[in-house]
């Protein structure tokens, strides 16, 4: 009799538990070249203040770089000027270092992941399907962990995610290089260096080919602050463009790959720091959070 009860007060705290919803995470998603200079740091003081200020326990993931040690440390040594309890560096440079159980330990008591800037190819050809990777999207979507990334580290962080396209090209297929990403952020492409480099033309390509995915550009030394499926709101000193709408024609379905596209209705919104996206009803936000209402045709 006493086993039974047990089991069913054990039972009670097991429903209990299938009751709390899962604590999703946020993302933070840099355009590249962020803080170049020391004493006007923003961005990177705010990813630390997402991961708990001076409690945060941050694994910095090099692997997108040539130079993974190099670059590990010198976001190590940022992170402890800024002021965290702990940095374990991860210059991951072949796929079983990221099932290495020290890492996985580390990842698994982390409050933020932070990918650097480099080859986003590399990232994913390196960490994809490992250990490493599912941990941070199990405790990205499910305990509340923050995961942040710079220019490449943060164009993998898309379902689809671009890998190269041609400076002087235009809208057309055979101008933009695309990859499956890391998919931490769904339903998105992200282009990162966006206006400082000229990349419009390599999103919108993109965007004519589906127009049910979002386009995120984002300028250098800017950054979004994402919570997955909900809103972002942007950071930092330049613009982030959205490229969405209800796109009534595109000529992608029968263009050859270096035929100019038609795409019509197209919305692109220009968001500058304080300024915000619901990613439900797919409407910009004043800074504040108010939604601002589409003008209806008279």
């Amino acid at each position: 009799m006493a086993d039974q009860t047990e089991r069913g007060i054990e039972g009670e705290h097991d429903t209990e538990r299938d009751q709390v919803p899962p604590r999703v995470g946020r993302l933070l998603v840099i355009g590249g070249a962020e803080d170049p200079v020391e004493g006007e740091w923003t961005i990177l003081p705010h990813f630390v203040e997402m991961c708990g200020g001076r409690d945060a326990r941050i694994v910095v993931c090099s692997s997108p770089s040539g130079k993974p040690e190099e670059v590990a440390d010198t976001y190590e040594t940022i992170f402890n000027k800024i002021g965290v309890a702990e940095v374990y560096e991860a210059p991951i440079r072949d796929r079983h270092e990221a099932e290495d159980e020290a890492l996985i330990k580390a990842t698994q008591r982390a409050t933020g992941i932070f990918f650097t800037g480099g080859d986003q190819l590399r990232l994913t050809a390196l960490i994809s399907g490992t250990s490493f990777c599912e941990t941070i999207r199990e405790r990205l979507f499910g305990d509340g962990l923050v995961v942040g990334g710079t220019s490449a580290g943060a164009a993998a962080m898309s379902g689809v995610m671009i890998i190269g396209g041609r400076q002087d090209g235009t809208v057309r297929r055979e101008d933009v290089s695309l990859a499956p990403g890391l998919g931490y952020w769904r339903d998105t492409v992200v282009d990162t260096h966006f206006n400082q480099r000229g990349r419009v033309s390599r999103l919108m390509a993109i965007f004519a080919h589906n127009p049910n995915v979002i386009g995120i550009g984002i300028d250098e030394n800017t950054a979004v602050d994402l919570t997955p499926g909900d809103r972002f709101t942007v950071i930092g000193a330049g613009a982030v463009m959205v490229f969405n709408g209800r796109v009534s024609h595109t000529s992608a379905p029968d263009a050859a790959d270096d035929e100019t596209l038609a795409i019509t209705d197209a919305v692109i919104h220009t968001l500058p720091a304080g300024y915000g996206f619901d990613l439900r009803s797919k409407r910009p936000l004043l800074p504040g959070g108010e939604t601002i209402p589409q003008i209806e045709s008279a």
